[in-house]
């Protein structure tokens, strides 16, 4: 299991075309990216402008091809789906399309409007959405409060399936310990839908310069700018630089990060997003007790989609 570095351990990073040695800085929180409905609408712009989900067809399909496989799991019977970091729902519409309505759907994510959103597109016969911190533990409510609703109804909830899904966050928080925490969530009946945003090939910092103009663009600058703008205290006045470096828990994993320059030196990373190979998630699992039914890959290898379940 990767362990984190001690604090004064100095990595190497690539910015602005030079290489450098930089220390550890202080994190902005995630949350603090999503957590204002005029940050979700920054977001949905820069979603909108440079997603590749959008752009391309075979992105698009990585979220529909999984249904044929669900549907033989689910075997048309009652289930619940969890959408956690659903946003407004878009990826996870395309799979509801394909799928038998669940019984109850359950939009977490840390931002409330844009989780009232999802539930607005995706059918369910009982619809619930809440605000989620995926750096924390996932709260039990999660499923007392799905198997209340289903239980109104009749149903037996003990044995019901979940379907939990995970679309386009794993590459935004430390991957190892979300899965861990939510494969400790898992039922045994339970499925796993996530997906992860790769470095193409199977060298990560070159894979990961490839995709780099995804991130440092206007519209992702002006998104992080008016997260700061909402920050208190207000900060030094600075500048926003991207560049490439090695994740902090795990040196072999590349991270594209967005830090705060002042006088042209960082102090702070605003966002940071992971660039895993295949090989890189995969052993994630194993180490989190995640079994893989299967696996559906880009053809340029850019972004993953992987159904797990947790091993008996």
């Amino acid at each position: 299991m990767p362990r984190r570095p001690p604090p004064s351990l100095k990595t190497q990073g690539i910015q602005g075309g030079r290489r450098f040695v930089q220390t550890s800085l202080p994190e902005l929180p995630a949350s603090a990216l999503y957590s204002h409905p005029s940050l979700g609408r920054l977001w949905k712009k820069v979603h909108l402008a440079h997603s590749p989900f959008l752009k391309r067809s075979s992105i698009r399909n990585l979220y529909i091809h999984p249904a044929k496989t669900l549907c033989h799991l689910l075997r048309n019977k009652s289930y619940q789906w969890i959408a956690l970091g659903c946003a407004d729902g878009m990826k996870e519409v395309l799979l509801s399309k394909k799928l038998h309505a669940p019984d109850c759907l359950l939009a977490a994510d840390t931002n409330l409007n844009l989780a009232r959103q999802a539930t607005l597109r995706i059918p369910a016969r009982r619809k619930i959405c809440r605000k989620v911190d995926l750096t924390q533990k996932l709260p039990v409510s999660f499923s007392t409060t799905l198997d209340r609703a289903s239980s109104n109804s009749g149903l037996k909830t003990r044995n019901l399936p979940r379907l939990i899904t995970l679309f386009g966050v794993l590459p935004n928080l430390s991957p190892l310990p979300l899965l861990q925490r939510i494969s400790s969530f898992l039922r045994p009946r339970d499925f796993l839908l996530f997906s992860a945003n790769l470095a193409p090939g199977s060298r990560g910092r070159t894979g990961t310069a490839r995709v780099l103009p995804q991130y440092d663009n206007l519209l992702t600058h002006r998104w992080l700018a008016g997260a700061l703008s909402r920050l208190r205290p207000k900060w030094k006045k600075g500048s926003i630089a991207f560049g490439i470096f090695p994740d902090p828990s795990q040196a072999s994993l590349s991270r594209i990060e967005a830090r705060w320059m002042i006088d042209e030196k960082p102090t702070h990373i605003l966002f940071s997003s992971r660039r895993p190979t295949t090989r890189q998630v995969e052993a994630w699992l194993k180490a989190c007790g995640l079994s893989q039914i299967q696996r559906w890959v880009d053809p340029r290898g850019e972004e993953a989609v992987w159904l797990v379940t947790r091993k008996a």
